[in-house]
C-alpha cells in the first residue's frame, strides 16, 4: 500500500499544475479545472491496481482531464458563468539594468498577449508543446487529431507570435 500512496503522490506533484492548466482550457474555471483534475486523481487512485496495464501515464492522465471536462461542460446549466482567468508562465530573466528590465517586461506582455490571441486550438496545442513539453504523438492522442494539424497549428502560432515581436521591435 506504501508504494502506491508514494507513486500517488510523485504523480500528483508532477501532473497536477500541467493537468490545471489543461483542463483550464476547456472549462474557462480555476475552480471547476480544480475539481475536475481533483475528479481525475481520485478516479487514478481508486484504480491504482490497474496502473501497470496503461502504457503511456502522462497520454492517459491528459486524456482524462480531457474527459472529465467535457463531461462537466455537457452536465453543466446552460448560461452559467465562466471565470477567464486564465494563467500563463512567467519568464524569469536576470537582467542588469532598468531598462533592460522595462524592454524586456513589455515584450513578455507582447508575446503573452500574442499567445491569448491565437485561435482556441492552436493556442491550447502551443501551450501543449512549449509550456508542458509534450511531444506531437502525445497530443494528438490526447486531442484525436493528427500530428500534421499539430504541426500545422504550431507553424500558424510561431509565425503569429514572431510576427507580434517583430512589430514589438519596428514600432
Amino acid at each position: 500500500m506504501k508504494d502506491y500512496i508514494d507513486i500517488f503522490e510523485q504523480l500528483y506533484k508532477t501532473y497536477y499544475e500541467k493537468l490545471f492548466k489543461f483542463a483550464i482550457h476547456f472549462v474557462k474555471s480555476e475552480a471547476i479545472s480544480e475539481a475536475v483534475v481533483s475528479d481525475v486523481f481520485f478516479n487514478l487512485w481508486r484504480n491504482r491496481t490497474k496502473l501497470s496495464n496503461i502504457k503511456n501515464l502522462e497520454a492517459y492522465l491528459y486524456k482524462a482531464t480531457k474527459h472529465c471536462s467535457l463531461h462537466y461542460l455537457e452536465k453543466r446549466p446552460k448560461g452559467s458563468q465562466v471565470d477567464i482567468n486564465l494563467l500563463t508562465k512567467e519568464i524569469l530573466i536576470d537582467l542588469n539594468t532598468p531598462e533592460e528590465v522595462i524592454i524586456q517586461k513589455e515584450l513578455q506582455l507582447v508575446v503573452k498577449k500574442a499567445i491569448e490571441d491565437l485561435p482556441e486550438r492552436c493556442r491550447l496545442i502551443f501551450k501543449l508543446v512549449r509550456e508542458d513539453g509534450l511531444k506531437y504523438k502525445q497530443i494528438a492522442e490526447i486531442l484525436d487529431i493528427s500530428i500534421k494539424t499539430i504541426d500545422a497549428q504550431m507553424a500558424i502560432a510561431v509565425k503569429r507570435i514572431g510576427a507580434a515581436i517583430q512589430k514589438y521591435f519596428v514600432n
